[in-house]
């Protein structure tokens, strides 16, 4: 995939801790998908099938940027999850979810539709895009930009008001390139919840109690924050 952006050598992890992240990816994915099962989640029934490597990077190739392994791992797995919450009836005994607590996990052909619909308002609003756009901060210890949104930033989740976990491609001094940040209408201040896709699935997996999830005024959806246990 020559000229792909991979980001630079302040911001892109060394070669082995890519590694390191790809081997425990396995784990922290199994580990997540019992701990939606064991909450009473029937994941099998709102996974979509696996994406393929071709899909995946022809989609790599139209946002100009190489997704980080465990990312593309994971759209192996699913490309995506059917919208949760605009299944109103689900087979018997079905409890849906966002697979990302309060964020679907969306398709390769949403992402890519969603990336495009940011990068043409981008482009187009040119120098005035900071100033049009210039209510956001970065969470103090957070190596994220301040910005609503930049070239690079890739939503691999929504929910139904645009806010959205993303892979950062394009990362602050002393970021990670992939890291995981939280960006949206809704989200003024940009974090860091993970340092990568495994980081996050993996402090889910150990801290979150899905059980606990709420379902509100629905008897077949409850949703949940991935990042208060």
């Amino acid at each position: 995939m020559e000229g792909l952006w991979r980001g630079n050598s302040a911001a892109t992890p060394c070669h082995s801790a890519v590694k390191v992240r790809a081997m425990d990816f396995d784990r922290a994915y199994a580990d997540w998908i019992r701990a939606l099962t064991q909450g009473g989640f029937a994941v099998e029934t709102f996974l979509n099938p696996p994406a393929s490597d071709p899909e995946i990077t022809a989609f790599e190739e139209s946002i100009g940027f190489a997704i980080p392994s465990d990312l593309r791992a994971l759209y192996r797995r699913a490309n995506g999850q059917k919208a949760s919450f605009k299944i109103s009836d689900p087979k018997p005994g079905t409890i849906m979810t966002p697979f990302f607590g309060l964020y679907d996990f969306v398709s390769l052909e949403k992402a890519l539709q969603t990336y495009r619909g940011w990068l043409d308002i981008y482009v187009s609003a040119g120098d005035s895009f900071a100033s049009d756009f210039d209510h956001c901060t970065a969470r103090e210890g957070n190596p994220v930009f301040g910005e609503y949104w930049r070239p690079g930033w890739t939503a691999f989740s929504l929910d139904g008001g645009g806010n959205s976990y993303a892979v950062d491609l394009s990362p602050a001094p002393g970021g990670v390139y992939g890291q995981v940040i939280a960006i949206g209408s809704d989200e003024d201040e940009r974090r860091v919840p993970a340092r990568s896709m495994t980081e996050l699935l993996a402090k889910a997996a150990a801290t979150i109690d899905v059980s606990l999830a709420t379902k509100g005024e629905s008897t077949v959806w409850r949703c949940f924050d991935l990042e208060s246990p």
